[in-house]
């Protein structure tokens, strides 16, 4: 598992061990390094932190809380794997949530705020153009994050964080490769004019178009068909031998 963080953050107090192991399996879910469905083992943890099993089990606690981490009793943690109705149930919450928020933005344009936007979103087209795509998606999903600092609500930023944070995972169990992020700019260009203008409606209705296709990227059927598959494939060999265990796969 790869969850030592990329980057250090800047040191302003000394984090608990809980904390660390929180933010590094945090991290590297945000970052596409652990995939859904792997085992989270305390004792592995403990060893590559060096602190308690009580520390371990309060940070991947607080993982499950926030939706990334799935605890079951007895078998321990695991990284979520979001099933298509979670991915559909996510992405509802999402344009609620976040249509308020956008709301909220065009309803008192703040230059201050529309000059931040603009100036992410540059940054957003910077990184796509020059080939960093990871880096382009990235700050695609920070775009948002950083609509929901903008709007001063602090309850609304955190519902909206806490959906943003599983997104990864959607992405990872149901998403298509996408080779550049050119209509991910041109809405989030759109947006942004409209919060600039103030047009509440237009915003929404941006925002909506926006949340469709990304559901239209994702592939919300792939179990089901593998599933339908694996049947006619067993109805045509004409035997009832006990199948071979399905080896699970690894996806990158």
């Amino acid at each position: 598992m790869q969850l030592i963080p990329t980057t250090a953050a800047p040191d302003v107090r000394r984090p608990s061990p809980d904390e660390r192991v929180y933010a590094a399996i945090y991290e590297a879910i945000q970052e596409h390094r652990l995939e859904p469905g792997l085992k989270l083992r305390e004792v592995e943890l403990t060893t590559l932190f060096m602190v308690s099993r009580t520390s371990v089990r309060t940070a991947l606690l607080r993982l499950s809380h926030k939706g990334i981490l799935d605890i079951t009793p007895n078998r321990g943690a695991t990284v979520a794997k979001p099933t298509a109705e979670d991915c559909r149930q996510i992405l509802e919450s999402r344009l609620a949530v976040e249509g308020m928020v956008v709301e909220v933005l065009a309803r008192a344009t703040d230059p201050a705020v529309v000059k931040s936007l603009r100036a992410h979103v540059r940054s957003q087209q910077r990184a796509f153009k020059s080939g960093k795509v990871e880096e382009g998606h990235r700050l695609a999903i920070a775009f948002h994050r950083l609509l929901a600092r903008h709007c001063g609500n602090r309850v609304l930023s955190r519902l909206l964080d806490d959906l943003l944070a599983r997104m990864p995972l959607v992405i990872l169990t149901h998403g298509r490769p996408r080779a550049s992020g050119q209509a991910t700019e041109a809405d989030h260009i759109d947006l942004v004019e409209a919060i600039a203008a103030g047009q509440v409606v237009r915003a929404k209705r941006i925002l909506a178009r926006h949340l469709k296709a990304l559901q239209g990227e994702l592939d919300l059927d792939r179990r089901a068909s593998q599933a339908s598959l694996s049947q006619v494939l067993r109805a045509s060999t004409g035997t009832s031998a006990k199948p071979e265990p399905l080896r699970r796969q690894t996806h990158r």
